[in-house]
């Protein structure tokens, strides 16, 4: 994107915190040197009662510091998007890392040139050889969560993908353009997501602010079209098979907990949900993505994919019948 005659907006990056003392600096660094007018850079910092230094290294970086205090992180979105003062809004954890310096222009860049495109997606995930195992698995295969490989709900591409299909309208040289619906809709709207804030005043974004949930809302209002950039992000989210699997069952349970007030509830065509299970617990398929995956990227850690599948899928399975034995007795 060429700098000479752009009139580049305001961007408020929004980001729910809670303990992330240990990543919270390098991700501040990273705004820090973008190549970008710095008095268009607003981070809004949401943190949620750490107990640990993450406000104390954020206070160091002119942040605009808001409270949660619920330990709801849907909450927390919702709060830094009222306190915004940005045209445009980013999305951002505290594990996230920006890796170039051009970053948020190459976000920008598709919804300036184009107005009917409401908000731009990342299509990876950094890899990198030294990151731990865990990190490096889920950035080979562009997810938090393998059931989404399997729904067709994926907001990223594996690492050996390398053009995006789903919902697609046009490929340019710097993103792709997608129409998505109410029932494709991939599970974009998190980390690294910009959209301009008047689109997410139209949704019921208050007073908690799920991704998914607004961007039906904005679907079911006519604004559909979205931008899959062709750059990354770095973002370390499990360093341990513990960390990997706590974070899913964290994640799942809340949606469980919450599914009565979800507007986006995964639906899928039972054929699908069935094929799902069986492919993740069968080894198979998962198999054969890792061998796919090694062929072009050599790292172990693409095996570990038909058994944290096999491992997820129980684990779903034991949760969904908890909460249905809860809801019988109730």
């Amino acid at each position: 994107m060429k700098s000479k005659n752009i009139k580049f907006p305001k961007i408020s990056i929004v980001m729910p915190i809670y303990n992330e003392e240990k990543k919270i600096q390098k991700c501040l660094e990273s705004i820090k040197r973008q190549d970008y007018p710095k008095e268009k850079i607003e981070i809004i910092f949401v943190d949620d009662d750490s107990t640990d230094k993450s406000l104390e290294i954020a206070r160091e970086y002119d942040v605009k510091y808001v409270r949660n205090g619920a330990h709801d992180y849907d909450i927390g979105k919702s709060l830094g998007i009222k306190k915004a003062t940005g045209e445009y809004i980013t999305f951002l954890d505290g594990d996230n890392i920006l890796p170039n310096k051009d970053w948020i222009k190459k976000m920008i860049q598709p919804l300036i040139e184009d107005s009917s495109i409401i908000g731009s997606q990342l299509m990876w995930i950094k890899y990198n050889k030294n990151y731990p195992f865990f990190d490096r698995y889920c950035t080979l295969y562009g997810i938090t969560d393998p059931l989404t490989i399997y729904l067709n709900k994926r907001g990223h591409l594996m690492l050996w993908e390398k053009r995006w299909k789903l919902g697609l309208v046009k490929d340019t040289e710097n993103y792709s353009i997608a129409e998505f619906n109410e029932k494709n809709l991939p599970t974009i709207g998190s980390v690294g997501f910009t959209i301009k804030k008047e689109y997410l005043l139209r949704t019921d974004y208050d007073p908690a602010f799920s991704h998914l949930d607004c961007l039906q809302d904005l679907i079911k209002l006519g604004f559909n079209r979205f931008a899959i950039v062709k750059q990354d992000v770095i973002h370390l989210h499990s360093a341990s098979y513990s960390d990997f699997i706590g974070k899913l069952k964290r994640n799942f349970n809340i949606f469980m907990r919450d599914y009565n007030k979800r507007r986006y509830k995964w639906e899928a065509p039972l054929g699908k949900k069935i094929y799902a299970v069986l492919v993740m617990a069968t080894f198979i398929v998962p198999f054969y993505h890792a061998i796919r995956g090694y062929f072009k990227i050599h790292d172990a850690a693409w095996f570990a994919h038909p058994f944290i599948c096999f491992s997820v899928i129980t684990k779903y399975i034991k949760i969904l019948l908890f909460w249905k034995l809860k809801l019988i007795k109730k």
